[in-house]
């Protein structure tokens, strides 16, 4: 199946999944977004938690109809990788930008810092930047940051799981770069946190790099690079133009182009289920394709119908997700609502599982 958008240029809603990639430095976690779409030739991509462009590391990207399963994602804990440079100060706590205080932060002591590291660990308020896209009266933040405007910052619990300190690097100058491992709960400004070491050792700081190495269960272990990506969409798209002034053009195949990227994509891309944990998966039928995709719920004697039903073990309130019969992506994430020992006692009109999110 193709979708064609503006101009008859087709795109492909078949391949589909969570696409785990290592986000090189000063993209946003939008640009990536649309590189990999065009790249791949995708109608929709979504990503599962914003990195700012001087971040680098796992950005989670959403395949087609894995896009409506973003909110699941978006819940998970993170664990990053920051360097916090102490004696210098920037208005957006980060270092894109400007210089508002500098500090001499060579007396400090690795114990010193040390011991102001472990104070954040644990549950605690956090002021959102004054540069985020918080919103305020129904302004983001950074709007009212941009026009110079004043408005009380909000606040917002988190919680530091783990931090702890990897490196003290002194500068030749007056400035010291601490690296750090985080692991915090969903929300947790990095940048937040520098600044505030940084106050707290009385010196100013800002976070200088961060890293995000995990989200959730998911690890930039097995990630692509955007840039592998892109190579090698440049090197089927030459191929095809190529082939194209030999007069042999090669028409657009949503099949084909999900069955080249699939094999090269490799671990990197992950079948739906891994966003939400311990899930069963059921195949659907040809037959029953449609009416999932158009919200139906599924009786008894459609559920007896599905492969696999005898070996799924499932009770009221769980969670399933619909395989399509060409095993390449999912259907729907639909909730039981009987138990699976149960089905032999219903009659065949009883509603057994209903949809929860349609995947398309």
């Amino acid at each position: 199946m193709g979708r064609r958008r503006r101009g008859g240029f087709r795109s492909d809603e078949i391949l589909q999944g969570l696409l785990l990639v290592d986000k090189p430095i000063g993209l946003t976690s939008h640009d990536v977004c649309q590189k990999v779409r065009y790249a791949l030739r995708l109608g929709k991509v979504g990503h599962g938690g914003t990195l700012d462009p001087f971040a680098t590391g796992l950005l989670p990207l959403m395949l087609n109809g894995a896009t409506r399963l973003m909110p699941f994602l978006q819940t998970h804990d993170k664990i990053y990788e920051a360097v916090v440079r102490l004696g210098v100060k920037t208005d957006t706590l980060d270092p894109t930008g400007e210089v508002v205080q500098t500090a001499d932060a060579s007396g400090l002591t690795d114990e010193q810092i040390t011991e102001a590291v472990a104070g954040f660990l644990g549950p605690q308020t956090q002021t959102i930047p004054r540069f985020s896209a918080a919103r305020v009266d129904g302004k983001h933040l950074y709007e009212y940051a941009r026009a110079g405007v004043e408005v009380e910052l909000p606040t917002k619990e988190i919680e530091v799981f783990k931090i702890d300190v990897q490196s003290i690097v002194r500068g030749e100058g007056e400035t010291i770069d601490v690296g750090l491992f985080v692991h915090a709960s969903v929300g947790t400004y990095v940048r937040a946190l520098a600044d505030d070491l940084g106050t707290t050792l009385g010196v100013g700081g800002h976070l200088a790099a961060l890293r995000r190495t995990q989200a959730g269960n998911l690890s930039l272990n097995g990630a692509i690079t955007l840039a592998s990506i892109e190579d090698q969409a440049k090197t089927w798209r030459d191929e095809r133009t190529a082939l194209a002034e030999a007069g042999e053009p090669m028409r657009f195949e949503p099949l084909r182009n999900t069955n080249q990227w699939r094999p090269f994509l490799g671990e990197a891309l992950r079948p739906v289920e891994e966003l939400l944990g311990d899930v069963a998966v059921l195949g659907v039928t040809e037959k029953l394709v449609s009416a999932v995709q158009s919200g139906t719920p599924l009786r008894k004697r459609d559920v007896d119908s599905l492969p696999g039903i005898g070996s799924v073990s499932f009770r009221p309130g769980d969670r399933l997700v619909l395989r399509h019969p060409d095993g390449m992506r999912s259907v729907a994430l639909v909730q039981a609502k009987v138990a699976r020992d149960a089905l032999g006692r219903l009659s065949g009109d009883t509603i057994v599982m209903q949809v929860e999110r349609v995947l398309r």
